[in-house]
């Protein structure tokens, strides 16, 4: 009828955030990655990737943190109180305040990968430092080219959708990413397929935020009232 009025109705959700990161900070995490390539602390036991080389990373005096993440993570947490996907694991403790604890390098060669999986805390993110490969190349390789989904070298978030089908929000990976930041939910699922035909390293950085439970908890033991 011509009365009709129809609406677009969107169920609530959380938006991923992207960021490309200024100079700066990009000098300053390359020589993070020069001091852990130096320290030698592997971080591969503890992580899901099927990577050879994976080393933690020293943000020193909380740079990186308090100048290029630590307010947006507050806002991001602010938009998003509805949800209750944004705890730490094991407790339902919220804090106002947060503290980046994790924080690695991985350095993939090809055929690497890294399986479906999610992180500890509130928040995630993943930063791309260095991709050698180019994605219309990786698509095009024989293993990839003649399916209805080739992946070669992507990387991918998994989600349930509102009909309860896991859906891909799928990033392809081109050396324009470097620089670029991605910040999410940490139980939000995601995997990175392996690349081919190119020796060089991919190198990309991840971290993990949480609640500041030693601050939530702090509670008076003392016996005043």
């Amino acid at each position: 009828m011509d009365d009709d009025k129809w609406y677009y109705v969107m169920p609530p959700n959380i938006n991923i955030m992207k960021c490309e990161l200024g100079d700066t900070a990009v000098e300053y995490l390359w020589d993070c990655i020069n001091d852990a390539r130096e320290n030698k602390i592997n971080a591969n036991k503890n992580l899901a990737g099927n990577i050879e080389e994976s080393l933690y990373l020293k943000d020193n005096n909380n740079y990186f943190w308090d100048n290029h993440l630590k307010n947006v993570c507050h806002q991001y947490l602010k938009e998003n109180l509805y949800c209750t996907s944004f705890r730490n694991n094991f407790t339902n403790t919220f804090s106002e305040e947060m503290i980046m604890r994790e924080f690695w390098v991985n350095f993939s060669k090809q055929t690497e990968f890294n399986p479906v999986h999610n992180h500890g805390g509130v928040m995630s993110f993943v930063i791309w430092m260095q991709i050698p490969t180019r994605s219309k190349e990786q698509h095009d390789l024989p293993i990839s080219k003649n399916t209805t989904n080739p992946s070669s070298s992507d990387f991918q978030f998994l989600y349930t959708d509102i009909l309860g089908h896991i859906s891909p929000m799928t990033f392809e990976m081109d050396p324009e990413m470097n620089g670029s930041l991605v910040l999410f939910p940490s139980t939000l699922s995601h995997q990175v397929y392996p690349f081919f035909n190119c020796d060089d390293y991919r190198v990309s950085i991840s971290g993990n935020i949480y609640f500041d439970t030693d601050e939530a908890f702090a509670i008076d033991t003392s016996g005043r009232s």
